[in-house]
């Protein structure tokens, strides 16, 4: 029998040993470098919003569901590749899990709830502008890697919609986004909760 794409996430996060939270109607966060919202792989061309936000709970009968799954980059786009913010080069998140996200304010000129960054991550610095990890050298602290929106842009341009960020792409995505997020028990039960996150390359499910 086929596996569903939320069977398929979770199945690879427990091959990596990752948290999965199970409880009733956690969330768990998780982006899909280079697949599609109907969970197929695509050719993670640059500059494109072509990976996905997907949050996953379990129902009553403990089977991971998709809640909500959203166009996303997880990768800054030409901009911000050619015109870093740190001189060691542009921010590509590391693959893997991270609990470092609480609920706030993302951005000055159009301030926005978004989970902000407040525990330390791991990103590659493209020092070499090829919009590739590979060779890239590691750099791990806090970063701003920020879970926002991208203002609409277009599929085909990210723009300067990150700079290194997870970003949904559209604002009405992130806004069901956050309303789903804030839902979580535990998150009502302590709004300083942290979330956890993990980026996934979509060729490994």
């Amino acid at each position: 029998m086929s596996r569903t794409f939320a069977e398929r996430i979770i199945e690879y996060m427990e091959q990596q040993n990752y948290e999965i939270s199970r409880g009733r109607s956690e969330k768990n966060i998780i982006y899909v470098e280079g697949a599609n919202t109907d969970g197929t792989e695509n050719d993670d061309r640059p500059n494109y919003f072509n990976d996905v936000r997907i949050i996953i709970a379990f129902n009553d009968k403990f089977q991971p569901v998709i809640e909500g799954i959203w166009e996303a980059t997880t990768e800054p786009g030409y901009y911000y590749t050619d015109n870093p913010m740190n001189p060691k080069g542009a921010a590509r998140i590391a693959f893997g899990q991270y609990r470092a996200w609480q609920v706030g304010l993302h951005g000055y000129s159009d301030p926005h709830e978004a989970l902000v960054q407040v525990g330390l991550v791991k990103v590659h610095r493209d020092w070499n502008r090829d919009m590739m990890r590979t060779g890239d050298a590691i750099d791990e602290g806090y970063f701003g890697i920020n879970q926002h929106h991208g203002w609409g842009h277009p599929v085909n341009d990210i723009h300067t919609a990150s700079a290194g960020c997870l970003v949904g792409r559209t604002i009405s995505g992130h806004e069901n986004f956050m309303r789903r997020v804030t839902a979580d028990p535990r998150y009502i039960a302590d709004t300083n909760f942290v979330f956890t996150t993990t980026i996934i390359p979509g060729n490994k499910l």
